[in-house]
């Protein structure tokens, strides 16, 4: 099915994958989404030969962006494992600046213009997406939506490639693998890109982007819905709990916990590092939030915290109609999750687990996405 077919079909229901930010964890994205591409295969048969065909709209940010890219260009997820794999490697084990100074020094590390390689990430990115443009309607299956904060006006740019979007033109000649590396360039670990934009009159101007994850998009299931529903993204598609099915998957939920007298006696250097995760932190609650506020939940039901989580006291919004319906697939990182998919890592293995640059722990990451999986029911519509 050609993309034009697909944006005119009239569909009954809307697939949407919304994909989280989040560095190497996105190999534990890959180890679910191998299992969700089995599936469609093993039920559609040959009908979609992979995700960029099944689903209708996939939207991501960061790591997320990534894997989104490749989708929606035919991309398997076995090729996507190939890449993350080799991509680790490569610029979170080559390509780190000042090795002989350990990843855990964050606050010296914090002085470094970055502390990898994004010349190396710009090289792998442009290998793996070649010229493919974002208007390129030829190239793309689906629709495709990536998100990047705009640093010079403090704004979270989506792009996407309908074609009646108010900005396609504008935007149409960005290249996927300059819109993955601003997606991806966290502060601290990269440098900011800066992509040569136009105006809808044509004229050029440049713009400073980093990590889409600055931001509370980080989970990007809300944007995905509002990009798929406002009229100016071009897309306009009906909203309603049998219209949109969005299914958001994360990228392993947890955080190595510090004490207050730490933090109390942190330098203005040494949040640096933490600034990322610090909004990764509000975007997964947030999103999930309104996903469970907004939705009809047809998956399991995540806790968030101890007030919104609470049934005696369900948030107001419960009582609105339902705008999409949708499913969460999320890992926790911590002992109990982990060892409830038959793994035993020591604490310190557990709180390596959750840091976005930890390349050597790929592989894990990957098989904790395969085992959750495997004893997950997935809805495909």
């Amino acid at each position: 099915m050609s993309l034009s077919t697909k944006f005119s079909s009239d569909a009954q229901t809307r697939r949407i994958l919304s994909l989280d930010g989040g560095g190497i964890k996105g190999t534990l994205t890959l180890g679910i989404l191998q299992k969700i591409e089995t599936e469609v295969q093993q039920k559609y048969g040959g009908q979609y030969r992979n995700l960029g065909e099944y689903y209708d709209l996939i939207c991501g940010t960061s790591t997320g962006a990534i894997i989104a890219a490749g989708l929606a260009i035919g991309k398997s997820v076995e090729e996507l494992i190939r890449l993350y794999l080799n991509l680790g490697g490569e610029i979170f084990g080559k390509g780190r600046k000042l090795k002989l100074i350990p990843r855990t020094a964050k606050s010296f590390r914090a002085l470094l213009h970055e502390n990898y390689s994004s010349d190396r990430l710009e090289a792998y990115l442009k290998q793996e997406f070649g010229e493919i443009a974002i208007g390129d309607t030829d190239r793309l299956l689906c629709g495709l939506a990536i998100n990047a904060k705009r640093a010079d006006t403090y704004s979270l740019w989506t792009v996407a490639n309908h074609p009646d979007g108010k900005y396609f033109r504008a935007n149409a000649h960005l290249k996927l693998w300059e819109l993955c590396r601003a997606s991806a360039a966290a502060p601290y670990f990269f440098r900011s890109k800066v992509l040569q934009l136009k105006t809808r009159r044509g004229e050029g101007f440049d713009a400073a982007f980093i990590d889409g994850g600055v931001s509370l998009a980080n989970n990007p299931a809300w944007v995905a819905f509002l990009t798929a529903t406002v009229g100016s993204f071009g897309f306009r598609w009906p909203t309603g709990a049998e219209q949109l099915f969005i299914t958001s998957i994360g990228t392993g939920k947890g955080v190595v916990k510090e004490t207050p007298a730490e933090l109390r006696g942190l330098r203005a250097i040494g949040w640096a590092s933490k600034i990322p995760e610090l909004f990764m932190a509000d975007a997964l609650e947030l999103n999930q939030v309104l996903l469970e506020g907004m939705g009809n939940n047809v998956g399991s039901s995540y806790f968030i915290d101890s007030q919104f989580s609470d049934p005696a006291f369900p948030p107001p919004f419960h009582a609105l109609p339902q705008f999409f319906s949708y499913e969460r697939h999320n890992v926790d990182i911590e002992a109990k999750s982990l060892s409830g998919l038959g793994f035993s890592f020591s604490q310190a293995q557990i709180d390596s687990l959750t840091e976005m640059d930890h390349y050597e722990n790929m592989e894990d990451l990957l098989e904790i996405g395969r085992r959750y999986a495997a004893i997950t029911a997935f809805n495909l519509i």
